[in-house]
């Protein structure tokens, strides 16, 4: 059985690039993707993923929005978060919940 997953990325290119990547595994199931921290709330709800993959830096605040919403998400829900910081290249740092 696919993990069940949430993507959530306010940068465009790197959601659906990602998504696109991630759709090539038979082990992951893509159930939506998602732009900003009120979207990816209702998507959890609605879809009670397995898992959560969030930028942690998202829009209304850019501050730790991705990380916060899986915590609060319930006990079946996993959570990982990337980053990268403006005043640096585009280099992840990882974090999982």
């Amino acid at each position: 059985m696919a993990l069940r997953l949430v993507f959530a990325e306010d940068n465009y290119l790197v959601r659906e690039g990602t998504a696109a990547l991630l759709a090539q595994s038979p082990e992951l199931d893509v159930v939506t993707l998602v732009q900003d921290l009120e979207e990816l709330l209702e998507a959890v709800e609605e879809h009670r993923p397995d898992v959560v993959l969030t930028d942690i830096r998202m829009p209304p605040t850019w501050t730790a929005e991705g990380i916060e919403a899986p915590a609060g998400s319930g006990p079946s829900t996993r959570g990982s978060a990337s980053s990268s910081s403006p005043s640096t290249p585009r280099t992840p740092t990882r974090s999982t919940c």
